[in-house]
This record gives C-alpha cells, structure tokens and sequence, in this order.
C-alpha cells in the first residue's frame, strides 16, 4: 500500500476511535454508598462473549466518564490478550487512604454481587488490591473468585467444573516468584509483577524493532505503585537507566540514572504504592522542577491517566525523549469524552505504545491461566505474556510501516478491527 493510501487509512482511525469512544456503553450501574459519600459506577461497553472484564480502581474525583472510557479501554485491550469478552471496568470515587475502605469495598461488591456471580469478571486496578482486597472480600460474599463472571458466562463453567477452573486461577497467578522473576527476600506474587514485567517488555521490543537496546537508554518513569516499580525493576535489569520518577507527592532525580540495585532499594522500602519516604525531596517542586528538565529517552507513564497533554509533550521533546510507553491506561489527556486530539498529536511526535498493549499483562495473565485446570508455573504465565506483548508490538510496526511513529493509530487500527463485531447480549 502506498505511502498516502496509509495515510488516509490512518486518518480514519481516528475519526473511528473517536466514535467508538462516544458510543454509549451497553450498561452503566450507579451507586450511591449509604455510610459515606463514595459514588461508584460499573460500566460494561460489551457483554461480548457472554461476559465482561475489568478491574476495580479508588480515587477521589473518579468519574463516570472515566470509567466508560476505561471500559472501552478494556474491550480494545482484550481483542490482544484475550479472552475474546467485552470490556468493563468498575470505579469508585472515594479515597483510599480512609481508613473505611475496605467497608465502601466490600457494600461496592455486594451491590453488584449478580453481576460478578455470572458474567463480571473484575481484579485490582489503581489503589485496590489483587490479593489483599478484591479476592478476600468477594470469597466473603460467596464469590468462588473475582473471575467467576468469567468462568461462568464466558465459558460456561458451572459447579465442580467451575471450582476447579478457578482454584487453579487462584494458585497460578497468587504464587510467589522466584528471585530471578522477583524482588530477592521477599514475597511477591505472580499478580504483583505481571503488568509492569509487560510494560518493561513493550520498551525493550520497541527498541528492538528501533535497531537498538534498553542497555543505557535513560527513563523517566511517572508512578512507582504496583505497575511503575516492577517495569522499573526489569528496566534496569535489562540495561536501563531510571533518571527520574515523579509520583503523586514528589520526585526523585539522578542525572547518572538509578541501576537494578538502587531500584531494588527503593522497592525494598517503599511501604505505600509511592515513592519511599526517606527519599523524598525537602523542596517538592524544585524535584519536579528537575524531573521535567533531565535528558532521557523514554518516557514510561505508569502514573494515572490524562497526564499527558500539550505542554508536557514540548517538555519531554525537549528533554530528548523520543519514546512514551503507556504503562498507564491513556495517558492522554482528553477536553471531552470521545476527544483524540492529544492521542492524535503524540502518534505524530513520538513512538508511543499504546496501553492496550503495553499494559495488558494482567489481562493476558488471567485469560492464560482460566484456560487451564492446572495452575501455570510463574515461568509459563510470563513468558506467555512477552509472546503475546511483543507479538502485537510486531504487528503495530508493520502496519504503521515504521516503528518511529504512528505506532498508536496502528494498534487502534487493529484492535477496532478485532473488536468490531460484539455481542451485546
């Protein structure tokens, strides 16, 4: 295909994104908590293949707008990693330093309790527990696992068949680590590392597909919670230099760059989903004052979403960054639902991997493992993972004809391709 058929081909990517984002969903569920002031929403784009999935994300300010487009988000996610089921996501405005999260979690799951007995599959997402919260609380109202809704809907799992099927979903992706995959000394579980191992994974195959390596690239990395400190942690591994990180409350700079074993420091005493305490900056906006001037060449968002927009994209061209890897879901900021427009102009300046596949390792991870009878070996789920992030990098390249930009309007491309044809039943 020539150069301006492409063109044109990828000038209605866009305009399809765009209205594939202002589609209504197929069903919105709202709750008002009757204790607090929590509000939460579930949203399902898609009951595709009988079910839908997404996880449950905590913050204050959360919007319903912002989970539809999470859920969205979802469906494009799983036409990659599988298994071929809509979108969903479930969000709840409320903070999550409260110390009465766990009851507005637990009134959250008993509202949508027929959901996630037959066709909802859900896990942790910003600020809520995989292992800790969702699991624990969902056994407590009778829920064999948070991918019950899956099992059941989507495969049609009923009774021991089920139990089985789920106690294996349960052992694989809930199994300690080794050192070699993990941090040494300590207990980190498949579900802990599996999406920042595949953000780290997408920067070190687009570098492949570049002619080069991650061996010295400089990163700037928003975020260091459960997804930004483990794509630190095989960043560095891999030859990688983590200049600097910036999260909610600070920043931490290092013009030579962190290695492996400064990374593994930090991790070692990091005790909330950001940075450690005692490496935090007297002067906050001096550090992030730095942050935003240190030369780099990769930009890992892991933070929130929307974090990106105009002016930090001029910020980061002029810090030499040439790569963003969306280890947030859109990072992107957007002036209304169904708007492009920043996605648009960062495909055009930078080689951005999108977060449908750069941060779909869980998503991977689950529709792996619920294949299966048996649990996977740790080994097993991640390297099925890199196949399967790689793989879908590969085909954005070739389709973009470059793996220098355009590589964000080719993964669209392909996933709304995929995801095309639902089944809202």
């Amino acid at each position: 295909m020539g150069t301006s058929a492409r063109s044109g081909v990828r000038a209605d990517v866009w305009r399809r994104y765009a209205d594939f984002l202002s589609s209504p969903p197929h069903t919105v569920v709202e709750w008002h908590d009757p204790e607090t002031t929590a509000r939460g929403w579930l949203v399902v784009n898609s009951w595709r293949g009988g079910a839908a999935g997404g996880g449950t994300r905590m913050r204050p300010g959360c919007t319903r707008d912002e989970v539809v487009f999470l859920a969205k988000a979802m469906e494009l996610k799983f036409s990659i990693s599988g298994p071929a089921i809509g979108g969903a996501k479930a969000g709840i405005d409320f903070d999550p330093e409260d110390p009465r999260k766990r009851e507005v979690l637990r009134r959250w799951f008993h509202a949508i309790l027929p959901y996630l007995e037959t066709r909802y599959s859900t896990a942790g997402d910003l600020n809520v527990d995989e292992v800790r919260e969702v699991i624990p609380l969902c056994s407590e109202l009778g829920v064999l696992h948070p991918q019950q809704g899956l099992a059941r809907g989507h495969l049609g799992l009923t009774g021991e068949a089920m139990g089985v099927r789920l106690d294996a979903v349960r052992q694989g992706l809930g199994q300690v680590v080794d050192q070699e995959l993990g941090l040494p000394d300590t207990r980190q579980r498949v579900a802990d590392l599996i999406t920042g191992f595949g953000v780290a994974v997408s920067a070190s195959r687009l570098l492949e597909r570049q002619g080069g390596s991650l061996e010295g690239a400089r990163v700037l990395l928003e975020g260091f919670g459960r997804v930004g400190g483990s794509a630190a942690l095989y960043l560095t591994r891999w030859g990688a230099r983590v200049v600097g990180i910036i999260d909610i409350r600070n920043a931490l700079v290092s013009q030579d760059g962190l290695g492996a074993h400064e990374i593994e420091e930090l991790l070692r005493q990091r005790t909330t989903n950001r940075l450690p305490p005692g490496v935090l900056a007297a002067d906050k906006e001096a550090a992030r004052e730095q942050f935003h001037s240190v030369p780099a060449d990769i930009c890992v968002c892991a933070a929130s979403s929307g974090t990106v927009d105009g002016p930090a994209m001029d910020r980061l061209a002029d810090q030499g960054v040439q790569a963003i890897i969306s280890g947030a879901n859109r990072p992107f900021a957007s002036s209304f639902p169904g708007d492009t427009s920043i996605d648009h102009e960062a495909d055009e300046r930078f080689a951005v991997v999108a977060d449908i596949i750069a941060n779909c390792g869980t998503a991977h991870a689950f529709a792996y493992q619920i294949e299966l009878d048996d649990p996977a070996t740790p080994a097993e789920v991640f390297d099925s993972v890199e196949v399967t992030i790689s793989g879908a990098l590969d085909e954005a390249v070739t389709r973009a004809g470059s793996a220098e930009r355009g590589l964000l309007g080719a993964a669209l491309e392909s996933t709304l391709e995929r995801a095309g044809g639902t089944d809202d039943g």
